[in-house]
C-alpha cells in the first residue's frame, strides 16, 4: 500500500467513511494526543511502505480566525504551541500534499488540552487558527519517515466559550464525508 488514511478515532473515521474505508487505502486510528499519534504512526511507517498519509479529523477554530462551524480546512502547519515560549522549532509543515482539492488553508496549533480562557483563546488566535490535539505530531511523523502528509479538518467547535453540549460534531463529520465521498 501507498496511502494512508489516519484518524484519531473510530467515531471520526465511522463518520467521514460509514460504509467503509476507500479502495486502496489503509487505515490508522492513532488515538487522540501528541504520544499516540507518534507512536502508532512510527509503528505503521515501519511496517508499510507509504507514499502519502492524510490525517482527517475534527478540529476546533479560534474565533479570530473567522471559520464557519463544520466548514472543511487543509491544515498547512501546525506546532505544538504549549512548548513555544521555550523551544521556537515546534512549527511543523506540509510538504507537497498530494491533496488537491480548493480549501482554506490554515495554519494549526497541537494542544494538550483546549484553550479554556479567553486570553488563553486570543494568544493562541494570534498564532493559529485552528487548535487540533495531533496534527503537529502527524506532520513530524511523516517528515522523519519521508511520507507526503495532508492533514484535513472540519471545525466542530470554537476553542473557547462554547460547551461540549454545542459542539456540532455529527455536522463537522458529515462535512467531511460529503468531501471524501
Amino acid at each position: 500500500m501507498s496511502k494512508l488514511l489516519v484518524f484519531a478515532t473510530e467515531m471520526e473515521r465511522d463518520g467521514v467513511f460509514p460504509n467503509g474505508i476507500p479502495q486502496g487505502y489503509d487505515c490508522l486510528i492513532s488515538g487522540v494526543g501528541i504520544l499516540p499519534t507518534a507512536l502508532n504512526l512510527g509503528k505503521a511507517f515501519q511496517s508499510g511502505n507509504y507514499k502519502y498519509a492524510i490525517q482527517i479529523g475534527i478540529a476546533g477554530a479560534y474565533r479570530s480566525s473567522d471559520l464557519e462551524l463544520t466548514e472543511v480546512v487543509e491544515v498547512e502547519s501546525d506546532c505544538l504551541i504549549e512548548f513555544l515560549p521555550w523551544e521556537p522549532n515546534t512549527f511543523f509543515a506540509s510538504e507537497n500534499s498530494p491533496f488537491k482539492e480548493n480549501l482554506k488553508r490554515v495554519k494549526g496549533a497541537t494542544v494538550l488540552c483546549c484553550s479554556n480562557t479567553e486570553e488563553m483563546g486570543i494568544a493562541r488566535g494570534e498564532i493559529a487558527q485552528v487548535e487540533t490535539m495531533e496534527g503537529a505530531a502527524f506532520f513530524a511523523v511523516c517528515k522523519e519517515y519521508g511520507v507526503q502528509a495532508t492533514q484535513i479538518r472540519a471545525i466542530s467547535n470554537y476553542a473557547v466559550g462554547q460547551a461540549k453540549s454545542e459542539w456540532k460534531i455529527a455536522e463537522a463529520l458529515g462535512s467531511l464525508e460529503e468531501l471524501f465521498n
